[in-house]
């Protein structure tokens, strides 16, 4: 049972409430954009309640911006650059309720030979996937030096991309993967086919056909792997002119004048503040027992994950949240007891292809429908929970997903208050990291590891009397 006395209410001035700005960059001679996809960002942001504002490249733009358009979410938290599909508006929406929690870091990372074509501001990638050879392998076939030969090749045939034996690519670099799919017919004919895919969707190809884009005898081979580099730089370059999937941008040239955040008016010291009323409660006992509450509007997250830095823009959320907790008797955390269950179909990246691709491929839901964290210990609490006091403290459980239970700590801030009609509630923040392939042998998108191995949760939710 709770009781509670209310003697005063008291206005005080919250920090932290966010001046949210969405910029959207573009070369005014070549906007890229359709109209009809600028309408629907426009819309995004006024359903969002963001400042939207479309900035032309003529007028200047900062260092780091480098293709064009570019779009960037800020707040006073800091700023994000935007890495999808401008028509993808549900994982643009995804993008900045994760921003809204936790900014992308910057951070360049290496990769090892790999196709580059560097044009103004602007640096692209094309990373190789080489099959192995099928068909009629000779005895003596040597996959190590036909690898070799085939990226060198493969290079000659390329006018503006060349061959880097390393390269540091950060959130501004912009790639096309292609594969070749090397096939030798019993006549000793070599036939090269391929597929390439945009950096936004490593599931669906953007370019593919049935029949071959290169021949020759295998005496022959780097013959066949030259015309296949050509070809494959056209298509790369095509995507980048015309996509109509939305791939397409322009680089920046370096004759483009240099301005800075500040001086857009759009520095990185931003305040808000806002006058909240909350109840100042004299006397109030705890339940025991809480429960995860349904909110009112189902389109907000609960659950924000995402990989860490460099592949941090392979972001998702999670809607709902289903568990209970139980207080010890003197209302503290210590001794406290919970699980917490979340659905694997709620979990998205706002992309169907995607969804898909995590659902079923990587975590099986078809097994297991569902993850769960229970937790056992609270550890460095130190006094009973108290109306508008927040307390920080460690709670180690058992994550379990995909069937499999693993020990996590995760940390945790929560603070009670009272809602309208004197309605009394925990607000609960969390944090902690999951190792996604060490453990559940789930690989993560293409980037170095340990960040493509693991995800970072943020988790922001109420509990309610239960």
């Amino acid at each position: 049972m709770i009781l509670g006395i209310c003697l005063l209410s008291l206005t005080y001035f919250q920090h932290g409430l966010d001046k949210e700005t969405l910029v959207l960059f573009v070369a005014k001679e070549r906007p890229i954009l359709s109209e009809e996809e600028l309408e629907d960002i426009e819309g995004l942001a006024k359903e969002m309640s963001i400042q939207f504002i479309i900035h032309n490249s003529a007028d200047g733009i900062p260092t780091g911006v480098t293709t064009l358009p570019s779009l960037y979410f800020q707040n006073r938290k800091g700023r994000s650059k935007y890495y999808g599909r401008y028509s993808n508006i549900p994982r643009l929406k995804n993008f900045i309720r994760t921003s809204k929690l936790a900014h992308q870091k910057n951070e360049a990372h290496e990769k090892k030979h790999l196709f580059v074509w560097k044009e103004g501001r602007a640096d692209v990638s094309a990373p190789l996937k080489l099959t192995e050879l099928t068909g009629s392998v000779p005895p003596d076939f040597d996959q190590a030096a036909f690898e070799e030969m085939a990226k060198k090749a493969l290079a000659d045939g390329m006018q503006f991309f060349k061959l880097e034996d390393t390269h540091l690519t950060t959130k501004n670099t912009r790639s096309f993967y292609f594969n070749i799919y090397p096939y030798l017919s019993e006549s000793n004919e070599l036939s090269l086919s391929t597929e390439v895919f945009s950096q936004y969707n490593c599931v669906k190809p953007v370019f593919t056909q049935d029949i071959p884009i290169a021949q020759s005898k295998w005496a022959e081979k780097e013959v066949a792997f030259k015309q296949a580099g050509k070809f494959v730089e056209e298509e790369i370059l095509r995507q980048i002119k015309y996509s109509e999937a939305g791939d397409a941008f322009q680089p920046v040239s370096n004759k483009v004048k240099e301005i800075s955040w500040e001086g857009m008016g759009l520095g990185d010291a931003l305040d808000m503040d806002e006058q909240v009323e909350r109840k100042v409660v004299k006397e109030f006992e705890f339940a025991r027992s809480w429960k995860v509450e349904q909110r009112e509007n189902k389109e907000e997250p609960i659950i924000i994950y995402h990989f860490l830095s460099p592949v941090d823009n392979y972001a998702g959320e999670v809607k709902e949240l289903a568990g209970v907790m139980e207080l010890s008797k003197n209302g503290s955390m210590e001794g406290a007891t919970g699980k917490f269950v979340v659905d694997i179909g709620d979990v998205t990246m706002g992309s169907d292809d995607f969804d898909k691709e995590v659902h079923y491929k990587m975590l099986n839901r078809k097994s297991f429908p569902e993850a769960s964290f229970e937790f056992v210990r609270v550890n460095g609490v130190k006094d009973e929970l108290k109306l508008g006091v927040s307390q920080k403290m460690e709670v180690e459980g058992v994550f379990t997903m995909m069937g499999i239970p693993i020990p996590i700590v995760v940390d945790t801030e929560i603070e009670p208050f009272m809602a309208k009609n004197d309605v009394p509630k925990l607000q609960v923040n969390c944090t902690f990291q999951l190792p996604l392939f060490e453990k559940f042998n789930v690989e993560g998108p293409d980037g170095p590891s340990p960040a493509k191995d693991v995800l970072q949760f943020y988790m922001q939710f109420n509990l309610e009397v239960n």
